[in-house]
């Protein structure tokens, strides 16, 4: 989600170690500005305000220091969320770049003479639509993600969508599989149809480019992944060697 999370992290201990109301203020400052220079939208920079808000007691220092106590406990709690949250993200990230290694080592890797897998069989293997790999990753991620759902229905208000992978509501992966004929205009019109459709707060779109008619993922990613600014959206290429 957000670039440098480990920054965040130093300034959280910053603000933790705040005793008075000056030093608190002082942290939230940086707090404030570091977000500012990661990137991150102002819905988070003005959630922060909210609770790092309290109003000085001018008869009791006691009291002013317990109010902005319970203020830096809610500052460091709404933080914390994010940091999970953008952990949690990175760790799908890795999991979906990785997958063709699973197909490597599930079709290319030869499998042991006394088993009862033969190399025929997994040669007979073969992806050729959006339907197998959704297939293939649905099994990949299962064990990872047991709440996983495949094909989830979500009613927009004006008609009916439905979700290739859904790891939970605010986060689902889409699913793309190129083929012969296919043009580049096709995809991207899918992929920008599905940014607005789904509600989910985080999408991954996972493009299987079979044909590899993406000639560059990298600013292909960099395009659509900036896209939007009220959803975080994810791409993953993989342009495969064999299938």
């Amino acid at each position: 989600m957000f670039c440098n999370i480990g920054s965040m992290r130093y300034v959280v201990e910053r603000l933790e170690e705040a005793q008075d109301e000056q030093a608190f203020q002082a942290a939230i400052s940086i707090l404030m500005d570091h977000m500012k220079k990661i990137g991150m939208d102002s819905k988070y920079l003005l959630n922060v305000e909210k609770r790092a808000y309290y109003l000085s007691n001018e008869y009791s220092d006691k009291d002013t220091k317990a109010k902005m106590s319970e203020a830096k406990k809610r500052v460091i709690q709404y933080i914390n969320e994010i940091i999970s949250v953008d952990d949690k993200s990175a760790l799908l990230l890795d999991v979906l770049e990785n997958f063709y290694l699973f197909l490597e080592n599930l079709i290319e890797r030869k499998p042991h003479k006394r088993g009862g897998i033969q190399t025929e069989q997994l040669e007979n293997l073969k992806i050729k639509n959006e339907y197998d790999v959704q297939h293939l990753l649905y099994a990949y991620l299962k064990p990872l993600y047991p709440m996983a759902r495949p094909e989830v229905s979500e009613d927009t208000g004006y008609g009916t969508v439905r979700t290739d992978i859904q790891l939970d509501p605010g986060n689902i992966i889409e699913v793309k599989c190129t083929r012969k004929g296919m043009a580049l205009k096709k995809l991207v019109e899918e992929i920008e149809a599905d940014m607005v459709h789904y509600s989910a707060g985080s999408i991954y779109f996972f493009i299987y480019d079979k044909e590899k008619i993406i000639e560059n993922s990298v600013i292909f990613k960099r395009i659509y992944e900036e896209k939007m600014k009220d959803k975080q959206i994810h791409i993953i290429i993989h342009q495969p060697k064999i299938l």
